[in-house]
Formats: C-alpha cells, sequence, structure tokens
C-alpha cells in the first residue's frame, strides 16, 4: 500500500460564479474551500482516506486550527485553475498542509496556503492524538525539506523558485 506515493496530488478545477466577488474575482473567502475540497479529494482519491467514514467510526476528525494564505495573482470567473497539496509536517495531534494554485500552464502562480489542522475527539470535546496507522501513514506522504516555521519565507521560496523554473512540479 502506498509504495510508490503522490506526495503531492494535483486537481484541476474550474472556478465557479457563486465563488466570485462583482468584479468576477474569487472571493477571497472561497480560496480555502477550493483547496479543502482539493485536499479531500486528494486524501481520498490517492491515500484512501474518507475522512467522514473514519469520523464515523474513530469519532475523530481534523479541524481547522489556523490558515495563512498568500494571493499572488487573480483568479477569475470560469478560470480553470491547478491545485497542488501536500503534508509538510505532522505531530501527533496535528497536521501542516501547503496548498499551491496556479493557472493550467502553471506559469502563473495563483495563491499558497498553509492550513493547521488539529486532531479532535468529537465525543469528548478534546485534542486526540493520532493512531500508529495514521502516522505511519504521514511519514510516507509528508514532503521533506520545507521550513515551516516562516510563512512568508516560504512564499519567497515559493516565488523565487517559480521564476527560475516556471512550472510548479520543481517547487
Amino acid at each position: 500500500m502506498l509504495d510508490d506515493v503522490n506526495k503531492e496530488p494535483e486537481t484541476e478545477v474550474v472556478i465557479r460564479f457563486q465563488d466570485c466577488d462583482p468584479f468576477g474575482h474569487l472571493n477571497n473567502a472561497r480560496y480555502i474551500d477550493y483547496f479543502l475540497n482539493a485536499r479531500e479529494d486528494h486524501l481520498a482519491d490517492q491515500y484512501d482516506l474518507d475522512i467522514y467514514e473514519r469520523q464515523k467510526q474513530s469519532k475523530t476528525n481534523w479541524v481547522i486550527a489556523k490558515t495563512e494564505i498568500a494571493y499572488l495573482s487573480p483568479v477569475i470567473f470560469r478560470e480553470r485553475v491547478l491545485i497542488r497539496t501536500r503534508l509538510i509536517h505532522h505531530t501527533d495531534t496535528s497536521l501542516l498542509m501547503e496548498g499551491v494554485m496556479t493557472g493550467m500552464i502553471r506559469k502563473d502562480l495563483k495563491s499558497v496556503t498553509w492550513i493547521e489542522f488539529r486532531h479532535f475527539d468529537l465525543a469528548c470535546q478534546t485534542p486526540a492524538r493520532h493512531s500508529a496507522r495514521l502516522m505511519d501513514l504521514f511519514q510516507k506522504i509528508a514532503a521533506r525539506g520545507i521550513n515551516t516555521s516562516d510563512f512568508d519565507a516560504r512564499i519567497k521560496e515559493v516565488l523565487s523558485s517559480h521564476k527560475k523554473t516556471k512550472c510548479f512540479s520543481h517547487i
């Protein structure tokens, strides 16, 4: 299982009318929805982890503890974008996901986000530890070598790498 794991799954999405402001730009709050929906799909499709089915069995799930986002260039109504997500840090009770949104040819970097999740026991309403099985999965899928201590520094790194390569897959 997961021997040849894709640590950076990618999804193509179309920006919908109801998610845009009166100027036809993706509303700033809706970026988070697009990133979360992409990650949910990536977890199910790439890692066979349906977080809602898992919640029914374990009575635990993840809640968002912190979100940081950089809006780098406009995203407009009906535009097709690529969203790539990856796990960049994990502990026995938390996860840090990085999401990157680009245009279809990956030349235009749209947005970068870090979303921190806390594992939570829904019945007791308390933080929960990840199981050994989850920790094993996280070890397999986590991206390596990303400094997770400074979001602004990471944005500069992504922008610099993007300018050099003009291709997200090298970021």
